[in-house]
C-alpha cells in the first residue's frame, strides 16, 4: 500500500495546489509590476526632463543606464540561481528594484538619477529571468502556458500603467510619488514572496557558459540572430517611450492622447501574442518574423506620416500587434538550432536585445534635439524592424549550422526555412 501513497502523493504535486498555484500567481504579479515601471515611463519621461532641466536627448540617456542594468541582471541570475536557489535571487532581485525605485525617487541629481535607473535595470533583469524559470519549474507539464500567462500578465501591466499614470500626473501627483508608490508595492511583493514556501525542483544549470558561447559566436546564424533582437527590441522600447512625447509635442491635440497611446500599444501586444501563439506550428518561424517585422516597419512608419491623432493611433495599434510575436520567436528560432546549449544561446540573445534597447531610444532622443527633428529620429524605428525582415532572408539561416562539439547536432537542428 505504501508505493500507491507515494504515487498518489506525487500526483497531487504534479496537479500543484494551492501553494504552487499562489507561488504561480506571485510569479505572473512580478511581471506585472516590472511592467508598469516600464509603461509608464513612457509617459514619466518630460515630467522627468522638465524637474531636472533636461533635452530629449538627456532623458534618453536613462535607456542605455536601465538596459546596462538589465543585462547585468540576467547574466548574474543564472550563476546566482544555479548556487543559491530560485526564490533567494527572486527575492535579491525584488528587493534592487525596491531600492532603485526609492533612489529615483528621492535623489536630486540626474547623475544619482542614472545610476538608481541601472539598479532598476538590474532588478527587473533578474525578476523577469528568474520569474519566467520558477513558473516553468511549478508546472512543467504546464510550461508554455505558465509562460504565456507571465507574458500576458506583463501586457495587462503594461496596457494599464500609461493610462493611470498620466491621470495621475496631470491630476497634480508629483512624479516622484509614482516611484516611491510602486516601490512600496514592490516591498509588499517581496513580503509575499518571503513568506512562501518554493519546492526543490531539480533544473538545468542556467549560468552562462562562456566555452559554449564562444563556439557558439563562431556560428553567423547565431550573429545574425543576435543583430535582429538588438534591433527589434531597441525598435519596439524606441517607439512605445518616445511616442507620448511625440504625442505631446509634434501632434496637434496630442497631448490629450498621450497617455492612451501606449496603453493601446501593450493592448495590441497582448493580443497579438495571443494571435501568434495560435500561428506557430503552422507557418516557419523565420517566415512568420519576417512577416510580422515587415508589417511593424509598414505600421511604425505610417504613423509618422500623418498628424490627426486617432488616425496615428491606428498605426500604433498595427505596429504593436506586429511587434508582439517577434521577441519570442527569435528566441523560438535560436532555440531550435542550439538545443544542446539554449540556456547560454537566450541568455546571448537577450543580452543582444539589452543592447539595442540601450541604444536605439538614447539615439532618437538625442536626434530629436537636432535639426533632423522628431520624426526623422523616429524613422529608426521602421528602420530598424525592417533590418529584422532583411535579416531574416540571410541565406545563413537558410541552412542548419554545422555542429560545434555538443552544441548541436544536425539530426536536433532546426530545418532548412
Amino acid at each position: 500500500m505504501e508505493p500507491k501513497r507515494v504515487t498518489e502523493r506525487q500526483a497531487r504535486d504534479n496537479r500543484g495546489g494551492p501553494g504552487r498555484s499562489l507561488l504561480a500567481a506571485t510569479c505572473c504579479l512580478v511581471l506585472f509590476l516590472y511592467a508598469v515601471y516600464l509603461g509608464a515611463l513612457s509617459v514619466l519621461l518630460p515630467f522627468i526632463g522638465a524637474s531636472f532641466g533636461l533635452g530629449s536627448g538627456a532623458e534618453g540617456r536613462l535607456f542605455p543606464a536601465d538596459f546596462i542594468g538589465f543585462v547585468t541582471g540576467v547574466l548574474a541570475c543564472g550563476y546566482l540561481s544555479d548556487r543559491f536557489g530560485r526564490k533567494a535571487v527572486l527575492l535579491l532581485g525584488i528587493g534592487v528594484y525596491a531600492a532603485g525605485l526609492c533612489l529615483f525617487g528621492a535623489v536630486p541629481a540626474f547623475a544619482a538619477a542614472l545610476a538608481a535607473t541601472a539598479l532598476v535595470g538590474a532588478g527587473t533583469g533578474a525578476m523577469e529571468t528568474v520569474a519566467s524559470a520558477l513558473a516553468a519549474d511549478l508546472y512543467p507539464e504546464r510550461r508554455a502556458f505558465l509562460l504565456n500567462g507571465l507574458q500576458i500578465a506583463f501586457g495587462a501591466g503594461a496596457a494599464l500603467s500609461p493610462a493611470g499614470a498620466h491621470f495621475l500626473l496631470t491630476s497634480g501627483t508629483d512624479w516622484h510619488a509614482l516611484y516611491l508608490g510602486l516601490a512600496g508595492a514592490d516591498g509588499v511583493l517581496f513580503l509575499a514572496l518571503l513568506l512562501q514556501p518554493v519546492p526543490r525542483v531539480r533544473h538545468a544549470p542556467e549560468a552562462l557558459d562562456m566555452r559554449a558561447l564562444r563556439a557558439i559566436l563562431r556560428q553567423p546564424a547565431f550573429l545574425i540572430l543576435c543583430v535582429s533582437q538588438a534591433l527589434y527590441v531597441g525598435a519596439e522600447v524606441g517607439f512605445f517611450s518616445w511616442m507620448p512625447t511625440y504625442f505631446q509635442r509634434r501632434l496637434p491635440g496630442g497631448a490629450a492622447w498621450a497617455g492612451l497611446v501606449v496603453t493601446v500599444f501593450w493592448v495590441a501586444m497582448t493580443c497579438g501574442r495571443v494571435a501568434t501563439g495560435a500561428v506557430v506550428g503552422r507557418v516557419a518561424l523565420l517566415r512568420l518574423i519576417l512577416w510580422l517585422a515587415g508589417g511593424g516597419a509598414l505600421g511604425s512608419a505610417l504613423a509618422l506620416l500623418w498628424t490627426t491623432p486617432a488616425t496615428v493611433l491606428c498605426f500604433v495599434t498595427w505596429t504593436g500587434l506586429c511587434f508582439s510575436g517577434i521577441f519570442g520567436l527569435i528566441l523560438a528560432e535560436a532555440g531550435e538550432r542550439f538545443p544542446r546549449a539554449a540556456g547560454t544561446v537566450f541568455g546571448g540573445v537577450v543580452a543582444a536585445g539589452g543592447v539595442g534597447g540601450a541604444v536605439i531610444p538614447w539615439a532618437v532622443g538625442v536626434l530629436a534635439d537636432t535639426p533632423v527633428g522628431w520624426r526623422g529620429a523616429l524613422a529608426m524605428i521602421p528602420l530598424a524592424a525592417a533590418g529584422v525582415g532583411l535579416l531574416m532572408r540571410r541565406r545563413e539561416l537558410a541552412s542548419v549550422p554545422p555542429p560545434a562539439g555538443q552544441l548541436c547536432e544536425p539530426s536536433e537542428a532546426s530545418s532548412p526555412r
